[in-house]
């Protein structure tokens, strides 16, 4: 299962991030850096022969930049979509532009955690595993849940008729919210089983709650921006939160780290 794609701007979407291509022909486009009045352009170059390794708790991708220095090198996560940009320079003057995008798996990687170092002319960027998340037990209450125009909660609702609360049971592990009950008659039990799938990088499900009321499920889950602000206190201009763990609506910034390669030979 390959956990991490390569998405970059001209090429399909399903081109796996190891795949290497020998004929590659660059683009043009315009140096933003130069003063020249002529218009002058730079050829932009696809790096396309990518070495993704796995380790216990990360993957790990390596790409040749050669005659790259490391202030030169521009590495960003924003929504789970990795850029890397690098320009090789002679003197002051941009010679050529690198380029690649990575669309990174939401179940399997936390971007927080990137860190990238560059050794030799060779980039080496870790992208770690997400943890494996822990089956989490939500204690359903027979309160009436919040009011409908509550926007402190996103709700998920299920007619339960003739379910007692102490037959109901409600999970969470990840994105999945799981739901198992029995519903006793006389003579007769049935079971109910419902599984729901949730964004759980944009839903703080770790905080969800459970109300059985008039024979209505209702869960509910904090948004996890709104959570997180109250913890950092920052926003965006747009009103979103920009954290190192707000993965939803982070706009990331790696730095890219000489020394530490230097200490790894």
């Amino acid at each position: 299962m390959i956990l991490i794609r390569s998405t970059p701007q001209f090429a399909l979407a399903h081109t796996p991030a190891y795949f290497l291509v020998s004929n590659n022909r660059p683009t043009m486009e315009h140096d933003s850096n130069s003063n020249d009045d002529n218009n002058k352009r730079i050829p932009v170059y696809e790096i396309r022969d990518v070495q993704v390794s796995e380790q216990d708790d990360s993957f790990v991708l390596s790409m040749d930049l050669p005659g790259v220095k490391e202030q030169n090198v521009y590495i960003k996560e924003q929504n789970f979509v990795l850029t890397i940009e690098a320009l090789r320079k002679s003197g002051d003057t941009n010679v050529c532009k690198f380029y690649r995008q990575f669309s990174l798996d939401k179940k399997s990687i936390q971007p927080e955690g990137i860190h990238a170092s560059l050794s030799d002319g060779v980039l080496t960027v870790h992208v770690p595993k997400r943890p494996e998340p822990q089956t989490l037990d939500v204690t359903p209450t027979s309160s009436d849940p919040p009011a409908e125009d509550d926007v402190e909660n996103v709700f998920f609702r299920l007619d339960m008729p003739g379910v007692k609360l102490s037959d109901l049971k409600v999970q969470v592990k990840g994105d999945e919210m799981f739901v198992s009950a029995e519903r006793k008659k006389e003579n007769s039990t049935s079971s109910i089983k419902r599984m729901f799938t949730v964004d759980d990088t944009k839903l703080d499900v770790a905080k969800a709650k459970a109300y059985l009321s008039d024979g209505v499920l209702t869960l509910t889950a904090p948004p996890r921006k709104k959570a997180l602000a109250e913890e950092s206190g920052k926003e965006n201009k747009d009103g979103q939160v920009a954290t190192k763990t707000d993965n939803a609506v982070s706009r990331r910034s790696i730095p890219i780290n000489t020394k530490e390669a230097t200490a790894q030979k």
